[in-house]
Parts: structure tokens; sequence; C-alpha cells
């Protein structure tokens, strides 16, 4: 068996067409808010025993019989609890993983069929993709797996998974098409099972996964154009595609991307690439997500501050499937502005997704006062300008015994072990560090040696990083991230300042314990302002009953350019109704001629909420607005914690 990423060790050959690599040896002791979220949902959601049990059910009781997508859910939680686990090695949270892999395993059928789906409705609808998240849960435990003999079993189990598909999905008499094989979104939804297949090849090695893996790619992602041959022509943005659901996307372009790991053909990889920096150019939002129409790309980069777009918007499925492939990205390329992009959508977007106040929707009580009514760890949608949380649950099912969930609630637990695994990457030459954490990581050095890094820090709070490390005498390189938005970075090495570029800086020389790295980065805040563009069309209209969309006439909202977004580094700074004023309240923000704002530090917080950062922000009649950062804000989920990221002010932004 060959494990995708694990590259850093003899036993695992690093890939050849990436330029940074993950050490599955790691161990990381972070400190601060980020352990805290990670822990956080560790105990609230992935330690229970009942709620894995509750989700293999669903496979036992054709639970999606009306063409629901509860066969989502176990796979989804799976990955994220896997990535977790990596970075937790908490040994009970390897236990209940270990006891609901083997749970989810009894549940296939005499023809090895593991699905939601009876056969006589299988293949339609859902059933697909959420026959992909399963395989893709128990290969994401294999790479955590402690036990050579379980992973064998696991593997049979999903070959037989795999092998009962390819018997009846495929271009041959008899068999329905990849992109037929579901009424929703033209096939786009199906098509994304090619990351599991191509993964299921690398473990296996056997032809006839590649093989359906080709025809995956041949057959183009959808039923009515090639996705994939649309971002390699590069003539397109992703929301004037025919099809512009953004979350499913996004999973068919990673699976391309794996496909490309394997094959080695460049088209592919340019496809991949083309597609990335597409997304990021037309439909990332100052938070780092994507779609202000529903979980569509819209072209949000231009349409993010309009006031029209309604509640339901940046959802949750779509921002960590976006960190996860950028992380992927910075694999592939080592090209730092899809680290910076991670960046961006795990301090404002994701860890503002996390319900720490363990809120439950306002809407569910009233309306399903039958079910049995929990708090979720993840909030589904998150508002840009003056908005609340709250707004829905995404992909609410309600399951047989009257428990509910939802796809944002599952695959949230994802984003919190990207968090770690960015933290520090490997190349041939040395390490790569990507994140800033306060706290330890221990790694090796490309001799094999031990590699401690202590990070001492308050980042993002403060700009000053301080790196220390401690290892045996050795030459090599240490690639040290400096942020687009930091304008003068300075950087010194045991005391030495050196010479700063844009992107990742090189520090190559002996390294020994006692060696030192300090960074300050240009954290100044900086006034965005909205992007005009008039009007434009765009593919955002469903017509759900006959599976297709088609084009409509948007026109910038009037009131966008009344509106400003702060950013302090990677941070988003929101007001809040409870920080002393009201955010429908238009207000005239002194900024000066270059751009940017002098925010201060108050002398006084007033944040009745818990917060990575309060500042006050200058007003042009000599008062200061407290402001809090982006995901601290809005947590109540009603008016009394409204928030916005795109200020209204007094005057036109033109």
């Amino acid at each position: 068996m060959r494990e995708l990423y694990k590259g850093n060790t003899a036993n695992y050959p690093r890939l050849k067409t990436d330029k940074f690599f993950i050490d599955y040896e790691n161990s990381y002791k972070f400190n601060g808010f980020i352990d805290e979220a990670i822990k956080y949902i560790e105990n609230f959601q992935l330690l229970r025993p009942e709620l894995w049990k509750r989700f293999v059910h669903q496979f036992r009781s054709d639970a999606d019989l009306d063409g629901g997508w509860r066969g989502e859910y176990w796979g989804k939680m799976m990955r994220g609890a896997c990535f977790t686990y990596s970075y937790t090695k908490n040994k009970a949270l390897y236990d209940v993983l270990t006891a609901t892999v083997k749970d989810m395993m009894l549940s296939s059928d005499q023809d090895g069929r593991i699905s939601t789906y009876p056969k006589s409705n299988e293949f339609h609808h859902w059933d697909i993709w959420s026959r992909k998240y399963v395989l893709l849960g128990m290969q994401y435990f294999m790479e955590i797996c402690e036990d050579d003999k379980f992973s064998k079993e696991i593997t049979r189990c999903m070959c037989r998974q795999a092998d009962y598909i390819m018997l009846k999905i495929g271009d041959t008499e008899g068999k329905t098409h990849i992109t037929k094989a579901s009424h929703h979104w033209r096939g786009l939804n199906s098509s994304s099972l090619l990351e599991p297949i191509v993964r299921l090849y690398d473990i296996t090695g056997e032809k006839k996964y590649l093989d359906f893996a080709t025809y995956i790619v041949n057959s183009g992602g959808t039923e009515v154009v090639n996705i994939f041959d649309l971002a390699y022509k590069d003539e397109l943005y992703p929301y004037q595609y025919p099809i512009t659901k953004a979350y499913e996307m996004t999973s068919c372009f990673e699976g391309l991307l794996e496909y490309y790991r394997v094959v080695g053909t460049e088209w592919h990889k340019t496809a991949v690439i083309n597609f990335a920096n597409k997304v990021l150019e037309s439909d990332f939002t100052i938070i780092g997500s994507c779609g202000c129409t529903h979980e569509l790309f819209d072209h949000s980069s231009v349409r993010q501050a309009n006031t029209t777009n309604g509640i339901i918007a940046q959802e949750t499925c779509v921002t960590v499937t976006l960190m996860k492939f950028m992380y992927q990205l910075s694999l592939l390329t080592g090209d730092p502005k899809y680290s910076d992009a991670f960046e961006i959508s795990m301090y404002n977007a994701y860890l503002g997704a996390i319900n720490t106040e363990k809120v439950i929707e306002p809407k569910i009580k009233k309306e399903h006062p039958d079910w049995a009514i929990e708090p979720l760890p993840f909030d589904s949608y998150s508002p840009l300008t003056a908005g609340t949380r709250g707004n829905g649950v995404g992909g609410l099912k309600v399951m047989s015994d009257m428990h509910y969930y939802g796809c944002c609630a599952c695959i949230g637990a994802a984003g919190n072990g990207l968090m770690a695994k960015m933290a520090a990457l490997t190349t041939d030459g040395g390490i790569v560090l990507n994140m800033y954490f306060d706290g330890t990581i221990k790694t090796k050095t490309p001799k094999g040696n031990l590699l401690i890094i202590e990070t001492d820090t308050k980042y993002p709070v403060d700009n000053k990083i301080r790196i220390k490390l401690e290892t045996q005498e050795e030459e090599f390189e240490i690639l040290v991230r400096n942020p687009a938005w930091s304008e003068n970075t300075k950087i010194s090495v045991c005391g030495d300042n050196i010479a700063v570029n844009k992107g990742y800086v090189r520090l190559k020389k002996v390294w020994k314990t006692g060696d030192s790295v300090d960074i300050q980065f240009d954290m100044r805040t900086k006034a965005i302002k909205p992007i005009s563009y008039g009007s434009q069309v765009l593919m955002n209209h469903v017509v759900w009953g006959a599976n297709y969309m088609i084009p409509t006439f948007d026109k910038e909202d009037e009131k966008a350019k009344y509106h400003l977004a702060l950013v302090r580094g990677p941070i988003v700074l929101a007001q809040e109704n409870r920080l002393g004023y009201s955010v429908d309240a238009p207000v005239d923000i002194k900024v000066k001629d270059d751009g940017y704002v002098d925010v201060q530090t108050p002398l006084q917080r007033v944040a009745p909420y818990k917060n990575i950062l309060e500042l006050c922000v200058p007003l042009s009649d000599g008062t200061l607005m407290h402001v809090t950062d982006y995901a601290s804000a809005g947590k109540l989920w009603t008016d009394k914690s409204k928030m916005a990221a795109w200020i209204l002010t007094e005057t036109a932004q033109n």
C-alpha cells in the first residue's frame, strides 16, 4: 500500500509531481485559540460514539430512499476526525474511529455495496456522492491506522464497493453514465467520485481503478460541458460555466489533481491551476469563501458588498473544501498565494463558523418541535454586509430517530485538522514554515535528525514572531512565508537582518540548537473598497425541477459603494451590535490618503464576548468605534449580535 502523501520517510517515497510534502510523523502542540478550536470540536463532536452509530445506521435502513444525502455524513466527519487525530493523537478518538469503521464495514451487503439507497433506487440523486464519502472516510482512516491487518481488511472492503460501482457505471451498454447517475447538477456531484477512485488505485495499484478514473476524467464532470476542458482553455471564469455549484465543482478538480499526480499529464495540472487561479480572482471574498448566491460561484469578488445578496451565502462546505483545495495546491506547486488564501479562509470564514456558544439554529425549534433538538458544531452560512449568523442548517436532514444533522456540521472538522497540517511542510532541501501558531512542532531535517521548532508569538494579534530551533548541526533551508498583504516585512536570522522578498524567503545555513529567526510583519489596517461592476450576466438561477441553470441579469446594488472593509494582516475586522452601536447606522471612518487606517488598541475593552482581537477604529468626528475580529463576532445568531464585515459608511467609496 502506498499512502498518497506520506513522503518524509524511506517507506514512502515523495511524489515527483509535488513541491512540498507532509511529514506524517510530525507532532504538534499549539497554544491559545488554535488549540482550543481543535479540542472543542474533538470533544463536542468527534468523541461521541452515539453520533457515529447514528450515521452508520443510515446505511442499514435505506435512509435516503427520499433522494437525500444522509449517506455523506459519516465519510465527511471521518475525514475531519482523522485530520484532527493527526494533531491531537488522542487514543480515545482513535478508538472511537476504529470502532465506527468496523461498524460501517459490517453494513455492507452481499455484493459489497455500502449505500443509503436501496438497489431499486440506486445511482440516482446523491447516491454516488455519498458512496464517495464512505470511500474517502475509509481512505483517510488508513492514513492513521496502526493495524496493518485491519488496513488490508479496509482495502478489501473499499475494493468491493468500487467494483460494484464499476459494474453498474460506465460507457458500455447496460451501464449508467457517470454524468447521468444523479438528478442534480448535471452529474457534477457524481463525477467527484474521481478522487477516491484515484486514491484507491494508489493504494492497490490495480489498473482497473486507474482505467475507471480515466473514464471519469474523459466524461468531463457534467453531461452538458467538459469543465476540465473549460479550465484548461482558461477563457471563462467558473461563475460563467453552465453549472456553477462551487463545492461539487471544486471536489471534481481536486480529483483531477489526484489524477495528475498519477498520470503526470501536464494539461491536467494546467487545468487544475487555471481553475484555482480563476476562483481566487473572481469568487474569493474578503473572509475567504465563495458564493453570494446560495452555494454557487457567482462572481463574489465584485458582488460581496451588495446588500441585495440573500442570507444563504458563503457556505461552510465551500469554505472547508476551498481550504483543502488550497492545501493541495500548496503541496503541488509550492506557490505561496495558495497558503495565503488558506490562511484568510481559516482566520475568518472558517473559525467564524464554529458554534462556540452551542446555539441552536433559531428556526429549528419553531418549525420542527417534534425533532430531537441539539446544537450543531458549525454554522452553515456567513454574513458579509450587516446580518446575522445562523441562517439555516445547510444540508439539513432528519433521521429516523428524529435527530437531525447537516452537511456543514459534518465537513467542518476537516478545517481544524488542516490547520495543523499546513503549519510546517517539508521540501527535499528543508522545512517550510507556513502558518505561525504559538507552540511547538517536532519534525525531521532532510538527514532525518529531530528538529524541534518553538514558535513564540501572539500572531495574528501581534506582528512579531520568534522562532527557535533545536537540532543537531546540519545544513538545510527554511522557507518562511511572507504573506502578500505584508508590504514591509523584516526578518533576522540569529540577530542579523536579511534581505526580504515576497512569497517564500529562503534561509539556508548550517542550523544548530539555539538558532533563531525573528519576523516582523507589516500589519497596518487597510481599507478595502468594493469593486464597481455595473451589471453582468450570471449563471446563478437554478430551475430545480428540471435540473438545469439559466442565465440571469445581475445589477450592482447602489448601496454597495457605501461600504468599506477593514483588513489587518489576515484578519477581517467586523462590527457587532454588542460593541455599543448599531451596525445598521452609517459611520465615517477616517481613512488616510495611503488607504490605511490608524486603528488603536483600546484602553478598555467593551466586547462582552471572547475574541481574538479587539481594536478601535478612528472616525472623522474624533470618536472611536470598537471592532473585533470577524471570526469572533455574531455568535448569538440573533439581531443582538448582528455583525458586518462590509461596514456601512456615510459617503460613497468611489
